[in-house]
Order: C-alpha cells, then structure tokens, then sequence
C-alpha cells in the first residue's frame, strides 16, 4: 500500500521534534486523527528520508538525569514512583526511557514488600526485565528443570526436630481437648489440621463462615469490610476492647442501618445469634487489619532504615540465605526461636556490613527499629527459602533421586531462588550462577517440573471477552507474572483489572478469593489442592 507522507511532514515534526514524543505515541495519533497507520519501520524509513534531526540529550547522556535516577534507585523508589518523581522535578522522562537508564547501569530494583503486585506491576516487572535483556544483550539462564540431590540430614538435627515436634504435638492436643485454642483448619508446623466441625465458641468462627451466615459474594463482603473501616475511622475506633461494649455496638448498628444489603439480612429474625457472631468476626477483622497495615514495615522501609541500597540488600540477604540452607533450617516453629536467634547473631558476625549496622553504641530507640527492619529482611529471606523448597518438593508423584553423601564442590554460595517478582536480577550474578552451576561435575537426574492445570474464564463484568469461553492452560510456577503472562497471551488486547480464585465451600456453594499477589496465589492453589484450578478474570480494553 503507498501512503502519501508530504501533507504530514510539518505535523510529524512537531510531534518528533518538537514535543519529544515517541514514535509509537506518534503512530497511535496519527492512526486516531487522520486514520494513517503505517507500519513503525515505515515511519523510521521517512523520517531518515526528510533528514529530521536526532534527538539530542538522550536520557543516558544527561548527567544530572542519571544522577538523580542513582540516587531514587539508592533509596529503594520504585519504578512507578521514579517517574513520578523526576517528572515533578522537572525532567522529561517516560517509563521506557527511565527503564533503559536503569537497565543500562543495573540498577534494577523490585516492587516493594508489604505492597500487593497488581497484574499491571507484574507486566510492569516483565517490561523491565526485557529491557535489561535488551540493554545488555544477555537472557537470564532457564529455571532448573530438578532440584538437586540432597543430602542426609544429620542424625542431630533431624533427632532435635523430632523432639520439639512431638512436644508441639502433644501441647497442641492438651489445648485442644481443654478448649484451650481454636480450631485449625489447616497443616500447622507439620501437625496436621483439626476435625472438620461446626465451632464450638465464638472466636472459632472463621471468615469463610461469617460470609455464608450473611449470605455474602466477595463484592458484597470487600463493600461490608469498607464500610466498617470508614464508620471505624470516623468514630476513631481501633480495638474492639478498647472502644468498649457500647461504642463497638454502635459501629455495628450504623453498619448494618448504612449498608444495604446487612439491613436485608438483619430484617429477617431467623438466626440472629448466628448473624450477630458473623458480623462480630468480620467487624475484628476490619479492626485487626487497620492497626496491622499502619504499623506495617514493608520491605523499601527496612532497606532505608538500614541504609542499605537494592545491591547492598540483595548481598546481605543472599548471605543469611546461605546460612539458612547450610542450616537445613525449616521454619522457626519446627526449629524454635532460641535457634533462630543463633542463626541471626551468626549471620550478623559474619557480616561486615551489618556489623556495622548493627552498632550498640548508637540511639537506642534506633537501634530497635533496626533490629526490627533486619527482622523483615529476615522473613522475606525466610519466604524465599520456603518458596524454593516448595519447588523441589512440589512433584509428591515423582520419585526423587536416593540421597547421598557427597563432597561438595568449592563454589560461590548458592544465590536464593530469584523470580519476576524480584527485580533486584543482576545479569551478570545470573550468569555467574549458571557458570557455577555447570562447573558442577556429577550429573543430575533430570526430573521436569509439574505443571499446574489451570481453567480460565471471563468475569461477566469484563468489557471486551466477557462472552468468550473458558479455555485450558497451565502454570509452571506459582507467579502472578505467569498468571498474567499466559492470561494476556490469550487476551493481548486487554488489561487485567481482577483475577479471583474459585473454590467450593464444605456446603457446595462457590466462592471467590482475590488474587493479588503471590502470597494469595500461593495460598489459594493450596486451599483447592486435589481439586480445579479456576481462575475468573475482569479484563478491559488495553
């Protein structure tokens, strides 16, 4: 098809030149004002042609850009808030320029802990990450296909793990049958989950049950939870106990007056006890998750706090990784906190940089808060070391290789497993765990990951693809990024807005779970082990 290109020239100026646009905001405007879209290397080939000019000052050669987007990325800003920032200050950067400055100097940095990733921040990461493929010319090495061959524990630890089980066992039935604590409806430590049964006191009511009681949909349920949230703020209301009979009372009563549907089910006299439970346990719930989330220390608050940057981070935490995995550690529950502590004051002396950190002769008020910044550092390691084992593990129906005692070769300390919710990826360190990783002389039988079947389907609400059928796939890992990933290759014309996990109640009836980060998609795959997979995603137009 020939365009005819001279009656546009001044306006592609303008907007190349002049404006600074991109060549693909200019494609997308001259497609909506003049419906002329030809193709993007077409556009390059006439701009060569009319002689426009180069752009000048690209963002990797502005110096004072560069230095700011250092010291952003020192302090642990995010992506989205880099380019809010420097925008405000004045400079003209978009998202994929600022990725080029950041992939071209490594400074990657991943979304903050504490923060749930939305699908948009997880096609966020992968955006990043390609354009540090990009920059760099490197691709990170494929996910090991089979763990490796462990070997056997010693006869110490696995003796002392013994022991603290069966004491934690036999503490958990003596509370049980006294009534002493609620019931569990899942594995806890190793000990298995209680007897299915109807509660038997209040405080075992679980949320799952509130919402049936009140004949709640998860929409209904997030719009109770709002609602209470703001009838709490507005009565300055924290704690139940605090507030003290009559004034939690009168937040419930406004409640169930304000919210529509509450004032439904509380016309109706049957199974009032029982309503006036479900609404009590929802009602603490709201409560319990104002004061946890304005007190919550994510993981860019322990990073500053520490005074650390992404790579400072990433080689402090790599090494209690490694302390970790050398220690065959578990989890603080089966290993008990006194040994925790032991591993944390190891890791500490070891550390010259914590060391310093972690003087004694400063604040005292300070120090504290470091202590409970390194505390987060601590979980998030803790999270990862736990996500690797659940991929070595995660196959129960294919033999594993028989352990053996072997000498271990002399290597670098093992990296923790990294994934597309990790931005803190050096390409280079990821090359150098593949070259140690093939310096490794005894062969490894290869056993292929389980992929997970997962059933997809549109949410009615959806404003394009709302009628298309369910269709089949698989996930390899237990990422959103994945999630998104095989969601917006089926979809690529769309943006995903809400994913919900499906599962069945005890009773038969569905209900939804919002799937907001991996924590929630890790949970929720949990929770419907044995049964399907069903994912209902909201998507509108890209």
């Amino acid at each position: 098809m020939v365009y005819e290109w001279d009656q546009y020239r001044d306006e592609c100026f303008r907007l190349y030149i002049t404006e600074r646009k991109s060549l693909e905001d200019i494609m997308q405007w001259m497609k909506e004002q003049h419906n002329f879209a030809p193709s993007k290397r077409a556009f390059q080939t006439q701009f060569k042609r009319w002689d426009f000019p180069s752009k000048q000052n690209p963002a990797h050669r502005n110096v004072d850009l560069v230095t700011r987007v250092k010291e952003l990325w020192e302090q642990n800003y995010s992506q989205r808030d880099m380019v809010k920032s420097l925008n405000d200050e004045g400079f003209q950067i978009k998202e994929r320029e600022l990725m080029r400055v950041r992939a071209k100097n490594r400074w990657l940095l991943r979304i903050p802990n504490g923060q749930k990733a939305s699908p948009e921040d997880a096609q966020l990461e992968a955006q990043l990450l390609a354009a540090a493929a990009e920059e760099t010319g490197e691709q990170p090495p494929p996910p090991p296909t089979a763990p490796p061959v462990e070997e056997e524990l010693p006869e110490e630890i696995l003796r002392k793990r013994k022991e603290r089980h069966e004491k934690m066992q036999a503490e958990s039935d003596e509370r049980w049958a006294n009534k002493k604590r609620r019931r569990r409806t899942r594995d806890y430590a190793g000990i298995p989950a209680d007897p299915p049964g109807p509660p038997r006191f209040p405080s075992e009511t679980t949320l799952g049950e509130s919402m049936e009681f009140l004949e709640l949909n998860p929409e209904l349920y997030k719009e109770v939870r709002a609602d209470f949230q703001r009838i709490c703020e507005d009565m300055r209301i924290i704690k139940k106990t605090l507030a003290g009979t009559d004034k939690w009372q009168a937040a419930k009563t406004r409640l169930i007056e304000e919210n529509a549907h509450l004032n439904a089910v509380f016309a109706n006299p049957d199974k009032r006890q029982s309503k006036d439970l479900a609404l009590d346990v929802i009602a603490t719930d709201v409560t319990k998750r104002m004061r946890t989330m304005d007190t919550r220390m994510t993981i860019v608050d322990a990073k500053n706090i520490l005074g650390v940057n992404p790579e400072q981070s990433r080689q402090i935490r790599n090494s209690f990784y490694s302390i970790l995995q050398n220690d065959h550690f578990t989890s603080k529950l089966e290993t008990g906190p006194e040994h925790w502590n032991e591993l944390k004051d190891q890791w500490i002396a070891s550390t010259p940089m914590l060391l310093e950190i972690m003087r004694e002769d400063q604040d005292p008020n300070l120090l504290d808060k470091k202590k409970k910044a390194l505390e987060v550092l601590c979980r998030d390691v803790m999270k990862r070391l736990r996500d690797a084992q659940k991929r070595d593990d995660g196959n129960p129906t294919t033999p594993k290789p028989t352990p053996v005692r072997k000498e271990k070769p002399v290597m670098a300390p093992p990296l923790p497993a990294l994934d597309t919710s990790d931005l803190q990826i050096d390409p280079s360190i990821l090359a150098d765990t593949a070259t140690a990783a093939t310096a490794q002389t005894q062969p490894v039988p290869e056993v292929p990951p389980q992929p997970i079947p997962v059933f997809i389907k549109p949410h009615p609400l959806s404003t394009i693809h709302a009628r298309d059928k369910m269709f089949l796939s698989t996930l390899s890992t237990r990422t959103t990024a994945e999630l998104t990933h095989v969601i917006l290759q089926k979809w690529s014309d769309s943006t995903i807005i809400k994913v919900e996990g499906m599962a069945k109640t005890p009773t038969g009836s569905e209900i939804a779970f919002t799937i907001d980060g991996d924590d929630e998609l890790d949970a929720y795959l949990d929770h419907v082990q044995g049964a399907k997979v069903v994912f209902v995603v909201q998507v509108n137009q890209a």
